[in-house]
């Protein structure tokens, strides 16, 4: 059968971790998820589109690739008479087998307002059209700007990474009604699939309050949480993914349970993921009276 015709090839993951918040730990997630999917033989690109280029310097010490993010953007600005294609700006220079990656610098910055003016927002999504990836995750800025629509527009889903402050539901809000934006103007497929607590410390609190009120407010919460270590910060001055290289922290047990679940559920088509289950089998959504017992 592998050579029918008749045979289709399955419709690669599509996800983009958004948060136009900083400092929620977008990149480190984007880029630890993506490392997983390929330890788990998913043919996987992850696509840099942040001009600080984290993603980029996560997987990479040495120099940003000859052929990048920008290059591809460059290419769009003239009139073509075929479409770009982003897979020809790809590098495989990772350190990891099955994860490739489209760089970004800071040069992505000088294009913005060309593309802008040129309406070329849509360029990053017809690039990726005929794909044989098996999973796509993009790391935008954190912003509501060119580079980060353009990612909503080309994936399916949404992860939105949330730090336990007091700003994290109001953004959260914010997030779900530019995502309404994109799905009514752009991508009518486009989902949350979740949010994921990130740096969260079991007991506090204000942890506990913060994450309450997101479920209350009718926000998928997924399970587990990620913990807050300086281990995570060190993953990145050694440009090696946290879970490559330090497979049984406790940060990349989370992940790993938070990826085995995401990955196992189809979206529903009511728009929101469906239930997950981690590798102990639990419920990944989160129920608000829970929060009411955990808290001291």
């Amino acid at each position: 059968m592998s050579g029918s015709s008749s045979e289709t090839r399955a419709e690669p993951r599509m996800i983009v971790v958004y948060n136009q918040k900083g400092g929620v730990g977008k990149t480190t997630l984007a880029v630890n998820l993506a490392a997983l999917s390929a330890l788990s033989g998913r043919r996987t690109l992850l696509v840099d589109s942040d001009p600080q280029g984290n993603s980029t310097c996560s997987l990479r010490k040495e120099a940003v690739p000859g052929r990048n993010l920008s290059d591809f953007y460059e290419s769009c600005l003239g009139l073509n008479l075929f479409r770009q294609s982003l897979l020809e700006y790809v590098t495989t220079d990772t350190g990891l087998e099955n994860l490739h990656l489209v760089a970004a610098d800071r040069s992505l910055e000088d294009l913005r307002n060309k593309l802008e003016n040129k309406h070329k927002i849509h360029k990053l999504r017809d690039g990726l059209r005929n794909t044989s990836y098996d999973a796509i995750f993009f790391d935008p800025p954190p912003a509501n700007d060119f580079f980060a629509l353009a990612c909503l527009i080309a994936a399916k889903e949404v992860l939105v990474p949330i730090d336990c402050d007091t700003f994290s539901v109001r953004a959260a809000r914010d997030i779900k009604q530019m995502v309404d934006e994109v799905r009514a103007d752009h991508n009518p497929h486009l989902v949350v699939s979740g949010m994921i607590m990130n740096q969260y410390q079991k007991g506090a609190k204000h942890g506990a309050a913060i994450v309450r009120e997101l479920v209350e407010g009718g926000f998928n919460v997924l399970e587990p949480f990620i913990p807050s270590s300086v281990r995570v910060r060190e993953s990145h001055s050694e440009a090696i993914p946290l879970v490559v290289g330090h497979p049984d922290h406790a940060v990349s047990l989370a992940m790993k349970a938070l990826y085995k679940g995401l990955m196992a559920a189809p979206l529903s088509e009511k728009g929101s993921a469906a239930v997950r289950r981690g590798a102990t089998g639990a419920r990944a959504t989160v129920k608000a009276s829970r929060f009411e017992r955990e808290a001291p």
